[in-house]
């Protein structure tokens, strides 16, 4: 598959990038302090062994991020450099490590979020849901009795973990170099919404709600309870379950994958079918009451307006919207680190 020219983006300069990496290191920086602070002063703990896969991988990204930038200042190097596209590689790095910091940062935070302990919400979702017509457990016995259904559902819904890796380093790789920075700040922001709707109005997965049979799909989403009553006091990363019922996380992932994607029309033609499937498939594979689905939709379509009033506010951060074509001296400019 042969994969169109990337239009270069004038509307942000370099230095604008460099300002918006600064901003989102600082952004991650508060959440942890959000996170150090809310463990001192409680009875919580992170098993530090947990820590260390996210922390050696973005020192490891980082580490090549600046190597390739280093090499790349050789004028000897240049023709390899370019050729290779040292540049853009080491800013595709520098920023998974960014992303990669915040996603362990921000699943912290989620489970201490929990340990609130606020008034759970599902029995209104259910209501909800009702009045539109959806019952959950007819709807999954339904699943259950067409295997090709469930794997096929299976399937899309696992398919958001890998789409949250390789999407992002697609667009630093391929995409004008806006992209990958939007990417990370509408997760960001997204994130965000996520916790302060979610903390308030916590709700019980559907799968303990219902009590279905199958252990494994309750095992899930276990650690809800547990930190609620508050028997789970250590928060290991390398066992992290998505705890928010509402909105529905996968839902407005499943919009920003397929949005991203946007100027490649071939892969849009894979991701959206896809991102469509992971969508209709959360009620059933991830315990999530209709509600919670709408309220994704929802969420991402906020997320997507607070990031753009917060661009026309001439803020240093890129375009999501428009990236009109530029000239040589951009193009120039695409392939110098931040």
């Amino acid at each position: 598959m042969s994969l169109p020219e990337s239009n270069p983006g004038p509307t942000t300069s370099l230095r604008s990038l460099r300002q918006c990496y600064v901003v989102g290191w600082g952004i991650v920086s508060i959440i942890v302090m959000i996170d150090a602070l809310w463990i001192a002063t409680s009875d919580h703990s992170v098993r530090w062994t947990s820590l260390l896969p996210p922390c050696k991988a973005t020192l490891v990204l980082l580490g090549i991020a600046i190597m390739l930038r280093a090499i790349g200042r050789f004028p000897r190097y240049h023709v390899v450099t370019k050729k290779l596209r040292y540049f853009r590689v080491s800013d595709t790095a520098a920023w998974s490590a960014l992303l990669s910091f915040f996603v362990s940062a921000s699943f912290i935070l989620s489970y201490l979020c929990v340990s609130l302990d606020a008034p759970l919400i599902e029995r209104s979702l259910i209501a909800f849901d009702r009045s539109l017509g959806f019952d959950w457990p007819v709807v999954y016995q339904w699943v259950l009795a067409h295997p090709l259904v469930s794997g096929v559902f299976e399937f899309a819904y696992a398919s958001g973990r890998w789409q949250l890796i390789a999407i992002p380093v697609f667009l630093g790789l391929f995409g004008t170099r806006e992209e990958l920075p939007a990417f990370f700040f509408l997760l960001v922001i997204a994130s965000c919404y996520l916790l302060l709707i979610s903390t308030p109005f916590p709700a019980t997965s559907a799968f303990v709600h219902f009590n279905v049979s199958d252990n494994a799909a309750k095992a899930t989403v276990s650690d809800f309870a547990l930190l609620r009553v508050g028997s789970l006091k250590v928060i290991d990363l390398d066992n992290a379950q998505g705890l928010v019922s509402l909105p529905s996380f996968h839902t407005a992932l499943a919009v920003l994958f397929t949005y991203s994607l946007r100027r490649f029309p071939r892969l849009v033609c894979i991701a959206a079918p896809l991102n469509v499937i992971m969508i209709l498939s959360t009620p059933t594979q991830g315990g999530h009451y209709l509600a919670d689905v709408i309220a994704g939709l929802l969420l991402f379509a906020l997320t997507f307006f607070t990031y753009n009033a917060i661009v026309r506010r001439r803020s240093p951060l890129p375009n999501a919207i428009a990236l009109p074509r530029g000239g040589m001296a951009d193009i120039a400019a695409r392939e110098r680190p931040l």
